[in-house]
């Protein structure tokens, strides 16, 4: 039984709890031969493709790789590389485009080296989604404006390729990342941000016809705007509650 629980530094609320079965990647496992727990969530990332610092921990348990999550409130960056509404052939905008970025950090804790497949994926109340993109230019950007290196998508890509989405992590070991979407709907007021991989206890479970049922457990972190459409600055998103919660994907078969 893994209990998910949250350091608040907005009050300490408890986050909710979630049982999961036996099919889970320990020792001793029974999850199908094909489909690790590991694989299959790089499967899911891939298929699924101041201010105040939040953390969010998974309760210790010694047989199971986990990060705990910090992040910070939103913002928004506009990139200026010249004059024009086209791209260079390089891709990077020759004028102004807005975009939205989240800093957060991931931490070991749990004294186990594991490789984790950590995913983003953001939607707004006016049912837009948002995916973390490799933005090469507007991650450089970010860093000259909040004076720090971070990891990130365009850094993991760099570094395994697009056929690998795993990012290894010592015990112990820390990173500051970003994570960076397109514009925000101006007319949004609500953004909810699922961030998947961050305990490593999928449960698999394979479905008549040899499809799969995949559930895991995400961070959902919800932010609110108040205001209207034409003052919509990142700045002005509060947030308002972040919870586990258990997504379930199904995946048909071969």
């Amino acid at each position: 039984m893994i209990q998910g629980l949250a350091d608040d530094s907005q009050g300490g609320e408890s986050m909710l709890s979630s049982d999961f079965k036996n099919t889970t990647n320990r020792a001793g496992s029974s999850l199908p031969t094909a489909f690790g727990s590991r694989s299959a969530l790089c499967l899911l990332v891939l298929l699924l493709a101041a201010v105040p610092v939040v953390a969010v921990v998974a309760q210790d348990d010694p047989g199971i790789p986990r990060l705990e999550l910090k992040f910070e409130r939103p913002r928004q960056v506009t990139i200026f590389g010249g004059n024009g509404n086209d791209l260079r052939p390089d891709g990077v905008p020759y004028s102004g485009r807005t975009y939205w970025y989240l800093p957060y950090t991931l931490e070991n804790k749990s004294g186990l080296d594991s490789t984790f497949y950590v995913g983003l994926r953001a939607s707004s109340d006016k049912k837009r989604k948002y995916c973390d993109i490799a933005l090469p230019w507007v991650e450089k950007v970010v860093e000259r404006r909040e004076g720090k290196p971070f990891f990130s998508r365009v850094d993991l890509l760099k570094k395994n390729g697009a056929a690998d989405l795993g990012m290894a992590m010592a015990a112990g070991e820390k990173r500051e990342c970003v994570a960076i979407f397109n514009a925000i709907d101006p007319e949004a007021d609500n953004i909810v941000v699922d961030v998947h991989g961050l305990v490593d206890d999928i449960e698999v479970e394979e479905l008549p016809g040899g499809s799969l049922k995949i559930t895991e457990r995400v961070v959902r972190i919800e932010f609110h705007r108040p205001g209207d459409e034409f003052f919509s600055s990142m700045d002005t998103f509060r947030f308002e509650k972040k919870s586990w919660v258990r997504l379930t994907h199904e995946f048909p078969g071969s």
